[in-house]
C-alpha cells in the first residue's frame, strides 16, 4: 500500500480543528474549564477496519460544573453553543452503572462533539471525533506463494485438499480477516484469525497414512491404495 499524499497532514489539521471547536463549546458551557493541547493525541486511531483502514482523531476531557451551577443550565448552554456553530443537535439521557447522564451531541461535516453532564455529581465530559480518512491506498489482493507444489511435496504426502499447497488460509489469503458486504474487516470464519490453512496447519501437505477415509476419497490417485507409499 502506498501513502495517500497529504492525508496525514490533513487528518492532523482536522484534529486541531476539533480541539478548537471543543474549546469554543467548553468556553460557553463551563468557562473555567481548561482544555489543554494534550487533549489531542499525538497519533490518530483506527476508526473503521476497512481496506484500507480509515483513521480519525478523538479526544476526551473531564471537568465539572461550577459550584451552584445546575446541570439543566449546562445542557441548555451546550445546545446554544452547538446551534451557534451550525451543528445538528441531539439530546438524550443515558443510563450508567453509577449515575445517569444527559448527553448533548453536535454533528457537522463528519465532526461529532458530545457534552456529557452528570446531574447527580456535577461532572462534565467533552468528547469528540474528527471525520475519517484513509491514509493509504488499497492494497492489491494477492495470494502469497504456496509452501508446497506438486514438485516439492514430500514422499508419503499429498498436497492439502483445502489449500492446494498454499499453506495459508485460502479463504483470507493469510490475512486473518475478510471483508463483509459493508467493506468492513471481519475475522476470517475459516481460520479464525490464525491465518494458516485450518486443515494442514500451514504445511501445505498431508501425510497419506493419516488421511481419514473421507479425506482419502478426495485423491483419485489413492483409490487403489497402491499410491499410498509415495503419492507425489
Amino acid at each position: 500500500m502506498a501513502e495517500v499524499p497529504g492525508a496525514e497532514q490533513e487528518l492532523r489539521r482536522l484534529g486541531v480543528y476539533l480541539l478548537e471547536q471543543v474549546r469554543v463549546v467548553a468556553a460557553h458551557v463551563t468557562p473555567d474549564a481548561v482544555i489543554p493541547d494534550s487533549a489531542l493525541p499525538d497519533a490518530p486511531e483506527v476508526a473503521e477496519w476497512t481496506e484500507p483502514l480509515r483513521y480519525r482523531y478523538s479526544l476526551r476531557v473531564q471537568t465539572a460544573l461550577a459550584a451552584g451551577e445546575s446541570a439543566a443550565a449546562a445542557v441548555h448552554r451546550s445546545a446554544e453553543a452547538f446551534a451557534a456553530g451550525g451543528f445538528d443537535i441531539v439530546e438524550d439521557r443515558r443510563a450508567g452503572t453509577v449515575a445517569s447522564r444527559i448527553v448533548v451531541t453536535g454533528s457537522r461535516d463528519g465532526f461529532r462533539i458530545e457534552v456529557r453532564v452528570w446531574p447527580e455529581t456535577g461532572d462534565v465530559v467533552y468528547a469528540g471525533v474528527t471525520p475519517m480518512l484513509a491514509l493509504r491506498t488499497p492494497r492489491a489482493q494477492e495470494l502469497p506463494d504456496p509452501v508446497r507444489t506438486a514438485g516439492t511435496v514430500e514422499p508419503g504426502h499429498v498436497l492439502c485438499y483445502e489449500c492446494g499447497g498454499l499453506g495459508w488460509c485460502p479463504a483470507c489469503g493469510g490475512n486473518g480477516w475478510v471483508l463483509d458486504d459493508a467493506g468492513l474487516r471481519q475475522p476470517c470464519p475459516e481460520c479464525r484469525e490464525q491465518r494458516v490453512c485450518p486443515i494442514c496447519r500451514g504445511a501445505g501437505q498431508l501425510q497419506v497414512a493419516r488421511l481419514r477415509p473421507v479425506e482419502r476419497a478426495m485423491y483419485p490417485q489413492l483409490a487403489d491404495g497402491s499410491a499410498g507409499e509415495d503419492p507425489s
